[in-house]
């Protein structure tokens, strides 16, 4: 068996995100809809810099769709066109800066993956539409070149330019439909991490125990597993789904504290016990993808 609590020295001590414990979810979420929210971590509030943030991304991106877009435009037209990676460069190392950015930040803002992959797909289909537009309107003005040697390149710009225009539109529908995906996803990660620190913090705290493995048949990305737990009127059994890796299945007898207030509850393995995952593992790893439910 592999003993030890699974975390990393270092850098997961000074960003405890990145800590890979299993996460039990009584509401069937699972993957990248899983809320991880370390011990001791607080809900930062929501400030105008992280629209900031996600707007700086698009311009960003979009400056370097542009520049590398306006190169190849460029050379294709027969003109020289090297200059534009004097915007692209630049543009593309800002972006990939701001694109951690914003991963950081959203994950410290929402404590979910999928609200903060949503963040990330808002700025960037936001910067393809800018940087696709900007080509269009580049495209545009080869069109709009007097018939004086340039007839290849205007026959040929105006079609061009209506078909990134087309897609630029597209780019720009897409991110706002992203946007407001985000939003909404945003605002769920929030009140669930609400959730988790209000009953950590006034929830009944009640010893359990992991009584049971989960079904190696119906593994994907985890599996239901039964609690034992003493509510303090006696024993009591219930059903959560682990969220982990193959390799990080706690055995059982693994301590974990369930938190209640009223019909809510909060199962999440005991901090201050370290932690021994199964050791052979084997048939979850050949079963994470056959797409078995939890």
């Amino acid at each position: 068996m592999q003993h030890g609590d699974g975390r990393k020295p270092g850098i997961e001590q000074e960003w405890p995100w990145l800590d890979e414990r299993p996460v039990f979810t009584t509401d069937g979420r699972r993957g990248m809809r899983v809320s991880r929210v370390p011990w001791g971590a607080e809900l930062p509030p929501l400030r105008a810099w992280h629209v900031g943030l996600v707007a700086g991304l698009a311009l960003s991106t979009g400056g370097a769709v542009a520049g590398f877009g306006l190169v190849v435009a460029s050379r294709l037209a027969g003109l020289g066109g090297w200059w534009w990676l004097a915007l692209g460069v630049p543009a593309l190392l800002v972006g990939v800066v701001l694109c951690i950015g914003v991963y950081v930040d959203g994950t410290e803002a929402t404590m979910r993956a999928s609200a903060t992959a949503l963040l990330i797909w808002t700025g960037l289909l936001g910067g393809v539409a800018i940087g696709l537009g900007v080509l269009a309107w580049w495209w545009g003005l080869r069109a709009d070149l007097p018939d004086d040697g340039w007839s290849t390149v205007a026959d040929g710009a105006a079609v061009h330019g209506r078909i990134l225009a087309v897609v630029a539109l597209c780019a720009a529908v897409a991110c706002l439909v992203v946007a407001l995906c985000a939003v909404r996803g945003v605002r769920s990660a929030r009140r669930e991490v609400v959730r988790i620190l209000r009953l950590r913090a006034q929830g009944a705290r009640r010893p359990g125990v992991v009584v049971g493995l989960p079904d190696p048949n119906r593994w994907n990305e985890g599996g239901a597993v039964p609690i034992r737990y003493d509510d303090g009127g006696g024993p009591r059994a219930v059903s959560v789904r682990l969220n982990s890796s193959a390799s990080r299945i706690p055995v059982r007898g693994s301590a974990v504290i369930v938190f209640t207030d009223g019909d809510d509850l909060l199962v999440e393995l005991d901090p201050e016990r370290p932690v021994t995952y199964l050791a052979h593992h084997a048939a979850y790893e050949s079963s994470s993808g056959d797409g078995g439910g939890g």
